[in-house]
């Protein structure tokens, strides 16, 4: 990521050969992204926390799916008991995030397909998401209700327990093996549980990204993805351009963003997000070659990336994958976020 135009091309001069500097920079896009603040007013935008919410409002839970035992399958002996009994306990989502929608609107073209007022509120399920890449493994909220009626929602009782009872696990289980809690540097939120993370103020800020070698946008680059290719294909060599490349796309460290080009850890998840908006089914991009080729790249270009979340900073703690919440674009224009797909990978 780049704040600056004259940044990226400083940075683009250092790691390209001359004649390809003017390609790489030529692709660069508009992204918003997080930085950390001070300022934890009300209605902000943030990471991890509880969300601010009308005083009665429910915190949304996850519906017992109507195919739980499928779901719990993919997860595995001995852990599809367990997966099962979570998803069978319609406990409530996972707070991920909260975008405060008058602070993006005023970065102004780069946020324009979003509602200039209220807050978008990003639930997740992290236990049984990871197996389900559909509709019902997240919720995104509008809240359009006026900052003066919205205050911290209390984390629900039932909630809170898991995290408790997962925080234990950890401890009894690292004492088991003699292990000891990393060291924090003072002032360093502490860590969060597969039900919530720590709550971090955030300011929205515009950037510019290089689309990352699995994304649509890469793929229908042209030159770009021609050049990308053919260094990757050459035995023996020192791969530098692709290197280069994958190191400033953030190939290998995706970052947390508002819209932008999804930076995928395997496949572009919009591949995944085909179909799952409507009947909560999987729909991986690998298990039928020609429906990937034919149907699912026309299909994916539907969808957006609404907001990408990794795991790790969102918890704050040691953990894998990154969350995508997608949305197709008629559906945002409509302002349909009961329809966004929630889709997790990881390497």
């Amino acid at each position: 990521m780049f704040d600056m135009p004259a940044e990226a091309r400083q940075v683009i001069e250092e790691r390209f050969a001359p004649d390809a500097v003017e390609m790489v920079f030529g692709a660069l896009r508009p992204v918003i992204i997080f930085s950390e603040t001070d300022d934890g007013r009300t209605g902000g935008s943030r990471i991890g926390g509880t969300p601010d919410l009308p005083e009665g409002t429910d915190w949304p839970r996850r519906p017992v799916p109507e195919n739980i035992d499928e779901i719990a399958k993919r997860s595995g002996e001995p852990y599809d008991k367990e997966l099962r009994q979570h998803l069978a306990a319609n406990l409530p989502y996972a707070f991920f995030a909260q975008i405060d929608l008058k602070e993006a609107a005023g970065l102004g073209e780069l946020a324009k397909d979003l509602p200039n007022e209220g807050r978008l509120l990003f639930f997740y399920d992290t236990i049984g998401g990871p197996y389900d890449n559909a509709a019902q493994s997240g919720r995104v909220i509008w809240d359009r209700s006026p900052v003066g009626e919205i205050a911290s929602a209390p984390m629900p009782n039932d909630l809170a327990a898991a995290a408790a009872a997962y925080r234990k696990m950890i401890d009894e289980t690292n004492k088991q093996y003699g292990l000891e809690s990393p060291g924090r540097e003072p002032g360093t939120p502490e860590p969060g549980t597969s039900y919530g993370g720590p709550s971090r103020p955030m300011a929205l800020k515009a950037a510019l990204q290089l689309p990352a070698y699995s994304s649509l946008e890469f793929q229908a680059s042209g030159r770009l993805e021609k050049t990308y290719s053919a260094d990757r294909a050459v035995i023996g060599s020192e791969q530098a351009f692709s290197q280069a490349y994958s190191e400033l796309s953030g190939e290998y460290y995706p970052q947390n963003q508002l819209l932008g080009a999804p930076v995928p850890v395997q496949d572009d998840p919009r591949y995944n997000a085909v179909g799952g908006g409507e009947d909560d089914t999987q729909f991986p991009a690998g298990d039928d070659p020609t429906k990937k080729e034919d149907v699912i790249p026309k299909e994916a270009e539907d969808w957006r990336l609404l907001l990408q979340i990794e795991m790790t900073d969102w918890m704050q703690d040691s953990t894998e994958g990154t969350v995508y919440f997608l949305i197709r674009k008629d559906d945002l224009e409509n302002r349909a976020f009961d329809r966004v797909v929630a889709v997790y990978q990881q390497t």
